[in-house]
Protein backbone atom coordinates (compact mmCIF):
# COMPACT_ATOMS: atom_id res chain seq x y z
CA UNK A 1 0.00 0.00 0.00
CA UNK A 2 1.18 3.57 -0.97
CA UNK A 3 -0.73 4.95 2.07
CA UNK A 4 1.32 5.79 5.03
CA UNK A 5 0.54 7.16 8.13
CA UNK A 6 1.59 10.36 9.60
CA UNK A 7 4.16 9.46 12.35
CA UNK A 8 6.04 7.44 9.61
CA UNK A 9 5.94 10.21 7.14
CA UNK A 10 7.32 12.29 9.68
CA UNK A 11 9.73 9.87 10.45
CA UNK A 12 10.84 9.82 6.97
CA UNK A 13 11.16 13.66 6.86
CA UNK A 14 13.08 14.03 10.13
CA UNK A 15 15.88 11.05 9.01
CA UNK A 16 15.84 13.10 5.76
CA UNK A 17 16.35 16.60 7.49
CA UNK A 18 19.33 15.10 9.81
CA UNK A 19 21.28 13.19 7.02
CA UNK A 20 21.49 16.31 4.97
CA UNK A 21 22.60 18.29 8.32
CA UNK A 22 25.42 15.86 9.14
CA UNK A 23 27.94 17.03 6.85
CA UNK A 24 27.28 20.33 8.37
CA UNK A 25 27.82 19.41 11.83
CA UNK A 26 30.91 17.62 10.61
CA UNK A 27 32.35 20.63 8.77
CA UNK A 28 32.10 22.51 12.31
CA UNK A 29 34.42 19.46 13.86
CA UNK A 30 37.01 20.88 11.61
CA UNK A 31 39.94 21.92 13.78
CA UNK A 32 38.34 20.48 16.52
CA UNK A 33 40.74 17.94 18.65
CA UNK A 34 39.36 15.59 21.33
CA UNK A 35 35.54 17.02 21.16
CA UNK A 36 34.91 13.68 20.79
CA UNK A 37 35.61 12.21 23.54
CA UNK A 38 33.50 14.42 26.10
CA UNK A 39 31.13 15.21 23.87
CA UNK A 40 29.90 11.50 23.87
CA UNK A 41 30.34 11.53 27.56
CA UNK A 42 27.80 14.39 27.91
CA UNK A 43 25.49 13.00 25.53
CA UNK A 44 24.61 9.88 27.62
CA UNK A 45 24.28 12.49 30.36
CA UNK A 46 21.19 14.63 28.63
CA UNK A 47 19.33 10.92 28.10
CA UNK A 48 18.22 12.75 24.97
CA UNK A 49 15.31 10.21 24.15
CA UNK A 50 13.49 10.72 27.84
CA UNK A 51 10.20 12.77 28.53
CA UNK A 52 11.81 14.62 31.19
CA UNK A 53 13.06 17.99 30.88
CA UNK A 54 16.96 17.89 32.22
CA UNK A 55 19.60 20.54 32.64
CA UNK A 56 23.51 19.84 32.53
CA UNK A 57 26.27 21.92 33.40
CA UNK A 58 29.65 22.15 32.00
CA UNK A 59 32.32 23.03 34.51
CA UNK A 60 36.09 23.97 34.03
CA UNK A 61 38.32 26.47 34.47
CA UNK A 62 38.74 29.31 31.93
CA UNK A 63 39.77 28.32 28.28
CA UNK A 64 39.29 24.62 29.03
CA UNK A 65 36.77 24.35 26.03
CA UNK A 66 33.30 24.75 27.37
CA UNK A 67 31.98 27.01 24.41
CA UNK A 68 33.35 25.06 22.57
CA UNK A 69 31.49 21.70 23.79
CA UNK A 70 27.98 23.42 24.42
CA UNK A 71 28.52 25.05 20.49
CA UNK A 72 28.83 21.03 19.19
CA UNK A 73 26.45 20.21 21.32
CA UNK A 74 23.93 22.55 20.25
CA UNK A 75 24.74 22.28 16.49
CA UNK A 76 24.62 18.50 16.42
CA UNK A 77 21.14 17.98 18.86
CA UNK A 78 19.23 21.70 17.56
CA UNK A 79 17.50 19.58 14.98
CA UNK A 80 16.15 17.00 17.33
CA UNK A 81 13.63 19.75 19.03
CA UNK A 82 11.18 22.16 18.26
CA UNK A 83 12.79 24.94 19.31
CA UNK A 84 16.14 26.35 19.72
CA UNK A 85 18.32 29.34 22.09
CA UNK A 86 21.97 29.39 22.47
CA UNK A 87 22.75 32.38 24.36
CA UNK A 88 26.52 33.62 24.26
CA UNK A 89 28.73 35.13 26.79
CA UNK A 90 26.03 35.46 29.68
CA UNK A 91 28.40 36.74 32.45
CA UNK A 92 29.55 39.90 30.00
CA UNK A 93 26.12 40.45 28.44
CA UNK A 94 24.37 40.92 31.64
CA UNK A 95 26.50 43.27 33.23
CA UNK A 96 25.28 46.04 31.37
CA UNK A 97 21.98 48.11 32.30
CA UNK A 98 19.23 45.98 31.65
CA UNK A 99 21.31 43.49 30.35
CA UNK A 100 19.59 40.45 31.82
CA UNK A 101 16.59 41.70 31.23
CA UNK A 102 17.22 42.03 27.50
CA UNK A 103 19.10 38.40 27.53
CA UNK A 104 15.50 36.86 28.98
CA UNK A 105 13.43 38.41 26.51
CA UNK A 106 16.13 37.88 23.74
CA UNK A 107 15.38 33.67 24.68
CA UNK A 108 11.71 33.57 24.87
CA UNK A 109 11.34 35.80 21.69
CA UNK A 110 13.79 33.33 20.30
CA UNK A 111 11.73 30.14 21.64
CA UNK A 112 8.62 31.07 20.56
CA UNK A 113 9.76 32.41 17.18
CA UNK A 114 8.01 35.92 17.79
CA UNK A 115 9.62 39.19 17.02
CA UNK A 116 7.41 40.76 19.79
CA UNK A 117 9.55 40.74 23.17
CA UNK A 118 7.12 42.63 24.96
CA UNK A 119 4.87 39.60 26.45
CA UNK A 120 3.73 38.23 30.12
CA UNK A 121 4.76 35.11 31.40
CA UNK A 122 1.31 32.99 31.30
CA UNK A 123 1.61 33.85 27.31
CA UNK A 124 4.95 32.05 27.84
CA UNK A 125 3.69 29.19 29.64
CA UNK A 126 0.65 28.34 27.15
CA UNK A 127 3.16 28.38 24.86
CA UNK A 128 5.97 26.52 25.76
CA UNK A 129 4.07 23.90 28.36
CA UNK A 130 3.98 21.34 25.12
CA UNK A 131 6.88 22.53 23.21
CA UNK A 132 10.44 20.18 23.40
CA UNK A 133 13.36 23.01 23.54
CA UNK A 134 17.16 23.10 23.74
CA UNK A 135 18.65 26.01 25.48
CA UNK A 136 22.52 27.24 25.83
CA UNK A 137 23.32 28.98 28.14
CA UNK A 138 27.09 30.10 28.05
CA UNK A 139 29.11 31.70 30.79
CA UNK A 140 26.68 31.69 33.32
CA UNK A 141 28.58 33.51 36.40
CA UNK A 142 25.97 33.37 39.48
CA UNK A 143 23.31 31.56 40.58
CA UNK A 144 20.72 35.13 40.04
CA UNK A 145 21.99 34.78 36.52
CA UNK A 146 20.30 31.19 35.88
CA UNK A 147 17.49 31.88 37.82
CA UNK A 148 16.21 34.77 36.05
CA UNK A 149 16.55 33.45 32.85
CA UNK A 150 14.84 30.29 33.17
CA UNK A 151 12.97 30.85 36.39
CA UNK A 152 11.04 27.79 36.12
CA UNK A 153 11.50 24.39 34.17
CA UNK A 154 7.97 23.79 34.52
CA UNK A 155 7.73 25.99 31.85
CA UNK A 156 9.20 23.90 29.51
CA UNK A 157 7.82 20.97 27.25
CA UNK A 158 8.61 17.21 28.02
CA UNK A 159 12.26 16.06 26.39
CA UNK A 160 13.68 19.56 26.75
CA UNK A 161 17.04 20.46 27.43
CA UNK A 162 18.90 23.06 29.27
CA UNK A 163 22.55 23.29 28.79
CA UNK A 164 25.01 25.75 31.03
CA UNK A 165 28.17 26.30 30.59
CA UNK A 166 30.20 28.32 33.94
CA UNK A 167 33.80 28.53 35.99
CA UNK A 168 31.63 28.52 39.19
CA UNK A 169 30.03 25.69 39.86
CA UNK A 170 28.67 27.41 42.96
CA UNK A 171 25.24 27.56 40.08
CA UNK A 172 24.86 23.76 40.12
CA UNK A 173 22.62 23.61 42.53
CA UNK A 174 20.03 24.07 40.07
CA UNK A 175 21.18 21.17 37.67
CA UNK A 176 20.84 17.70 37.78
CA UNK A 177 24.38 16.84 36.24
CA UNK A 178 27.96 18.84 36.06
CA UNK A 179 30.08 17.52 33.34
CA UNK A 180 33.98 18.56 34.11
CA UNK A 181 35.68 19.17 30.52
CA UNK A 182 38.62 17.09 30.80
CA UNK A 183 42.19 18.80 29.77
CA UNK A 184 43.43 17.58 26.36
CA UNK A 185 45.96 14.87 26.56
CA UNK A 186 49.61 15.56 25.18
CA UNK A 187 49.24 14.07 21.26
CA UNK A 188 45.89 15.99 21.57
CA UNK A 189 47.43 19.47 22.80
CA UNK A 190 50.48 18.74 19.96
CA UNK A 191 47.59 17.65 17.89
CA UNK A 192 45.39 21.09 17.96
CA UNK A 193 48.58 23.29 18.65
CA UNK A 194 50.03 22.25 14.81
CA UNK A 195 46.57 22.85 13.05
CA UNK A 196 46.35 26.21 14.40
CA UNK A 197 50.22 27.28 13.58
CA UNK A 198 50.93 24.96 10.41
CA UNK A 199 47.19 23.42 9.10
CA UNK A 200 48.60 19.72 9.72
CA UNK A 201 48.49 17.64 12.38
CA UNK A 202 51.96 17.25 12.81
CA UNK A 203 54.96 19.62 13.49
CA UNK A 204 56.34 21.14 10.19
CA UNK A 205 60.77 20.07 9.68
CA UNK A 206 62.84 21.74 12.02
CA UNK A 207 59.87 22.94 14.58
CA UNK A 208 59.57 19.47 16.57
CA UNK A 209 60.92 19.97 19.76
CA UNK A 210 59.97 23.94 19.54
CA UNK A 211 56.47 22.97 19.36
CA UNK A 212 56.25 20.23 21.88
CA UNK A 213 58.30 23.36 24.53
CA UNK A 214 54.91 25.30 23.58
CA UNK A 215 52.62 22.51 23.90
CA UNK A 216 54.56 21.84 26.99
CA UNK A 217 53.74 25.30 28.99
CA UNK A 218 49.90 25.01 27.51
CA UNK A 219 49.24 22.06 29.56
CA UNK A 220 46.59 20.61 27.82
CA UNK A 221 44.25 24.11 27.56
CA UNK A 222 42.74 24.21 24.19
CA UNK A 223 42.75 28.04 24.62
CA UNK A 224 46.37 28.47 25.38
CA UNK A 225 46.80 26.40 22.28
CA UNK A 226 45.28 28.41 20.10
CA UNK A 227 46.43 31.75 21.34
CA UNK A 228 50.38 30.22 20.79
CA UNK A 229 49.50 28.84 17.78
CA UNK A 230 47.95 31.81 16.81
CA UNK A 231 50.98 34.11 17.37
CA UNK A 232 53.58 31.92 15.97
CA UNK A 233 51.94 31.55 12.86
CA UNK A 234 54.71 32.05 10.05
CA UNK A 235 57.35 33.24 12.56
CA UNK A 236 61.04 32.04 12.51
CA UNK A 237 62.62 29.76 15.21
CA UNK A 238 64.59 32.15 16.72
CA UNK A 239 61.12 34.03 17.05
CA UNK A 240 59.63 30.77 18.47
CA UNK A 241 62.47 30.34 20.91
CA UNK A 242 62.36 34.12 22.22
CA UNK A 243 58.67 33.39 22.99
CA UNK A 244 59.92 30.33 24.65
CA UNK A 245 62.44 32.28 26.88
CA UNK A 246 59.90 35.19 27.25
CA UNK A 247 56.84 32.92 28.43
CA UNK A 248 59.22 31.48 31.36
CA UNK A 249 59.24 35.17 32.65
CA UNK A 250 56.13 36.94 31.31
CA UNK A 251 52.91 34.96 30.56
CA UNK A 252 51.24 35.67 27.10
CA UNK A 253 48.38 38.04 28.20
CA UNK A 254 45.80 37.09 25.66
CA UNK A 255 45.92 34.17 28.17
CA UNK A 256 46.58 35.94 31.10
CA UNK A 257 43.31 37.92 30.54
CA UNK A 258 40.76 35.42 30.18
CA UNK A 259 41.98 33.51 33.33
CA UNK A 260 42.06 36.67 35.41
CA UNK A 261 37.96 36.77 35.13
CA UNK A 262 37.69 33.79 37.42
CA UNK A 263 40.31 36.20 39.66
CA UNK A 264 38.41 39.08 39.18
CA UNK A 265 35.15 37.59 40.68
CA UNK A 266 36.43 37.01 44.18
CA UNK A 267 36.12 39.00 47.32
CA UNK A 268 39.16 40.19 49.29
CA UNK A 269 39.78 37.49 51.37
CA UNK A 270 39.56 35.01 48.41
CA UNK A 271 42.11 37.04 46.44
CA UNK A 272 44.41 36.91 48.93
CA UNK A 273 44.28 33.39 49.25
CA UNK A 274 44.32 32.25 46.11
CA UNK A 275 47.67 34.75 46.16
CA UNK A 276 49.22 32.69 48.86
CA UNK A 277 48.66 29.32 46.85
CA UNK A 278 49.95 30.87 44.17
CA UNK A 279 52.94 32.69 45.01
CA UNK A 280 53.94 30.06 47.89
CA UNK A 281 51.84 27.29 49.01
CA UNK A 282 50.91 25.42 46.16
CA UNK A 283 51.41 21.55 46.59
CA UNK A 284 51.38 22.19 50.63
CA UNK A 285 48.94 20.02 52.66
CA UNK A 286 45.54 21.77 52.45
CA UNK A 287 44.76 21.31 56.35
CA UNK A 288 48.13 23.01 57.07
CA UNK A 289 47.41 25.84 54.43
CA UNK A 290 43.46 26.21 55.77
CA UNK A 291 45.17 26.49 59.36
CA UNK A 292 47.80 28.81 58.40
CA UNK A 293 45.83 31.28 56.43
CA UNK A 294 42.89 31.19 59.35
CA UNK A 295 45.26 32.61 61.98
CA UNK A 296 46.34 35.24 59.10
CA UNK A 297 42.70 36.38 59.61
CA UNK A 298 41.39 35.24 56.20
CA UNK A 299 38.24 32.71 55.97
CA UNK A 300 40.47 30.03 54.32
CA UNK A 301 37.85 27.00 55.44
CA UNK A 302 34.89 29.05 52.71
CA UNK A 303 37.52 30.65 51.03
CA UNK A 304 39.39 27.29 49.40
CA UNK A 305 35.69 26.12 48.88
CA UNK A 306 35.29 28.90 46.08
CA UNK A 307 38.26 28.28 44.87
CA UNK A 308 37.45 24.59 44.26
CA UNK A 309 34.40 26.02 43.11
CA UNK A 310 35.49 28.56 40.14
CA UNK A 311 38.63 25.91 39.17
CA UNK A 312 41.40 27.95 40.35
CA UNK A 313 42.94 25.29 42.11
CA UNK A 314 42.17 20.70 42.79
CA UNK A 315 42.89 18.99 45.78
CA UNK A 316 45.69 15.85 45.27
CA UNK A 317 44.76 12.61 45.62
CA UNK A 318 47.43 13.36 48.97
CA UNK A 319 45.30 16.15 50.10
CA UNK A 320 47.59 18.58 49.25
CA UNK A 321 46.41 22.15 47.47
CA UNK A 322 47.34 22.26 43.56
CA UNK A 323 46.87 24.80 41.03
CA UNK A 324 47.08 24.16 37.03
CA UNK A 325 50.44 25.98 35.90
CA UNK A 326 48.66 28.75 33.82
CA UNK A 327 46.40 29.61 36.71
CA UNK A 328 49.49 30.15 38.79
CA UNK A 329 51.26 31.74 36.81
CA UNK A 330 48.71 34.45 36.04
CA UNK A 331 48.61 34.35 40.19
CA UNK A 332 52.07 35.51 40.63
CA UNK A 333 51.97 37.87 37.53
CA UNK A 334 49.04 40.07 39.69
CA UNK A 335 51.29 40.11 42.18
CA UNK A 336 54.72 40.89 40.36
CA UNK A 337 52.75 43.65 38.75
CA UNK A 338 51.93 45.64 42.76
CA UNK A 339 55.83 46.70 42.00
CA UNK A 340 57.35 45.56 38.60
CA UNK A 341 61.09 47.27 39.59
CA UNK A 342 61.03 47.02 43.16
CA UNK A 343 60.65 43.23 44.76
CA UNK A 344 60.75 44.77 48.57
CA UNK A 345 57.58 46.96 47.34
CA UNK A 346 55.29 42.84 46.23
CA UNK A 347 52.93 41.44 48.63
CA UNK A 348 54.33 38.46 48.29
CA UNK A 349 58.32 36.65 47.48
CA UNK A 350 58.86 33.81 45.88
CA UNK A 351 61.84 34.12 43.69
CA UNK A 352 64.88 32.98 45.77
CA UNK A 353 67.02 35.64 43.92
CA UNK A 354 64.72 38.57 44.69
CA UNK A 355 64.13 37.06 48.84
CA UNK A 356 67.99 37.27 48.82
CA UNK A 357 69.03 40.74 47.21
CA UNK A 358 65.77 42.20 49.68
CA UNK A 359 67.12 40.70 52.17
CA UNK A 360 70.77 41.24 52.08
CA UNK A 361 69.95 44.39 51.50
CA UNK A 362 67.43 45.22 53.53
CA UNK A 363 64.70 46.39 50.68
CA UNK A 364 62.07 44.96 52.23
CA UNK A 365 58.67 47.21 53.12
CA UNK A 366 55.25 46.86 55.08
CA UNK A 367 54.30 45.80 51.25
CA UNK A 368 55.63 42.20 51.67
CA UNK A 369 53.67 39.71 53.59
CA UNK A 370 54.88 36.68 52.73
CA UNK A 371 58.30 35.02 52.01
CA UNK A 372 59.35 31.43 50.57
Amino acid sequence: SYARTESELLKEIVGDVLQKLTPTYQNQLKGLVGIEDNYEEIESLLKIGSTEVITIGIWGMGGIGKTTLATTLYARLSPRFEGCCFLKNVRENSSSHNGLEALHNKLFAKLLEIENHCFDMNFVRRKLKHKKVLIVLDDVDTLQQLEYLVEDYDLLGPGSRVIVTTRNKQIFSLVDEVYEVKKLSSDQSLQLFCLTVFGEKQPKHGYEDLSRSVVSYCKGVPLALKVMGASLRRRSEEVWESELRKLQKIPNMQIHNILKLSYDGLDRSQKNIFLDIACLLKGENKNSVTSLLEACGFFAVSGIEVLLDKALITISNYNSIEMHDLIQQMGQEIVYQESIKDPGRRSRLWKHDEVYEVLKYNKGTDDVEGII
